[in-house]
């Protein structure tokens, strides 16, 4: 007997998939639960576990884009012969070839346990047959930090990297999106000593309850909060109609390893500022672990955009279709500014609004502009609970 494996479905939406990488040799005997393969979508990558247990054919190379439903492999039953192969089992028909015995990237299990490095890293070093602890201690090691290494220590020239999976998906995406849609961006230099001061003060109050909250996480509050005012920027055009959502579901981008991906927090206009932040902190855990779903990263209504944390001032985010809008956070900066005939010091950061102007204009825009600088000039108002 025989356990087909074919490509899940991860999302409503999901047509296709890259199979990366298996993580079983060709003829392995695998256990029920074991990790098979890593599956790459537009929005996130995922490991496939075997669902029963047998010795693994595989029948799609890696780096081939798979079909939802497609047949990529089987698990046959121990002893018994291999089923034979119809024509439109395997894309490329082609047999995957069994892979190497990895080089171990470090000589013992108890040194491998001594260096923080991503899964993506660990990879590459064993394939390249890097000892990880070379690298040093000090901070996480990633993917990229292998490369540059083994570029610096003279063991291979820079690899160009492929222009494939998510990387090729974001970008394609983008264009798209430029393309079919008349953007504009809107940008607006906001004060943001009180939101800082508060952020500050209920960091303080909702440690034990494992709360941060953070300059973005506030704005995805008020952002939630100023759709509810302005809602022809919670919208989609659909043909020859634009079509107002009556929900709130608002996308965080938030930069991983292996490309950008955008976690969605549903009904965020339903939340309290706490559970915003709550919320959002699992969400960036589950990204950091490669724990997020293809549902995880689905149905967005409008998206935030944070450069917070980096030197960037001002940006131009690109609207992710069928979104009507994004909005950019940039850094926050110290300004001089007059009070009457006093130079005093205070906080910025811009707000950079881009839209699709078949959606909406530029005025109704700029008025969602003004909002979102009312709430974080008087940030008590996003305390006030649920819409």
């Amino acid at each position: 007997m025989a356990t087909e494996l074919r490509l899940p479905l991860l999302g409503d939406i999901m047509t296709e998939g890259t199979l990366r990488r298996w993580l079983q040799p060709e003829g392995a005997l695998v256990q029920v639960g074991q990790p098979l393969y890593e599956l790459e979508t537009d929005k996130v990558s995922f490991t496939v576990e075997a669902p029963s247990s047998g010795v693994l054919r595989r029948l799609v190379a890696e780096g081939e884009v798979v079909q939802v439903g497609q047949l990529v492999g089987r698990l046959v039953e121990e002893g018994m012969a291999e089923p034979s192969r119809q024509p439109d089992d395997r894309a490329g028909g082609v047999e995957a070839t069994p892979e190497p015995a990895g080089a171990a990237g470090l000589t013992s299990p108890a040194e491998m346990a001594q260096v923080r490095a991503t899964p993506a890293a660990r990879r590459l070093a064993r394939e390249l047959g890097i000892d990880l602890a070379a690298l040093g201690s000090g901070r996480r090691i990633r993917e990229a930090d292998v490369r540059a290494w083994h570029a610096a220590s003279g063991r291979g020239r820079p690899e160009g990297t492929a222009y494939a999976g998510r990387r090729r998906a974001i970008g394609e995406r983008m264009v798209r999106s430029l393309q079919v849609s008349a953007q504009v961006t809107l940008s607006s230099e906001v004060r943001v000593d009180a939101v800082l001061e508060m952020i500050e003060g209920l960091n303080q109050a909702w440690r034990e309850r494992g709360v941060v909250l953070t300059l973005t996480r506030v704005v995805v509050k008020a952002v939630a909060m100023a759709l509810g005012d302005h809602p022809h920027l919670n919208a989609r055009l659909e043909g020859d109609r634009i079509v107002p959502l009556d929900h709130v579901h608002v996308g965080v981008a938030m930069d991983q390893e292996g490309g950008l991906i955008v976690p969605v927090l549903r009904d965020v206009d339903r939340m309290s500022l706490e559970e915003v932040a709550r919320g959002l902190r699992e969400l960036a855990l589950r990204a950091e672990a490669g724990r997020l779903t293809q549902a995880d990263v689905e149905g967005a209504t409008f998206t935030v955009s944070s450069l917070e944390s980096t030197v960037v001032d001002v940006f131009t985010p690109i609207i992710d279709p069928p979104q009507a809008a994004i909005l950019g956070l940039g850094r926050v900066r110290q300004v001089a500014a007059f009070v009457g005939s006093c130079l005093v010091p205070h906080r910025v950061a811009t707000l950079s609004l881009t839209f699709d102007h078949r959606v909406t204009d530029g005025a109704p825009a700029a008025r969602f502009l003004g909002r979102l600088d009312e709430l974080l000039q008087r940030p008590y108002l996003l305390l006030e609970g649920r819409r």
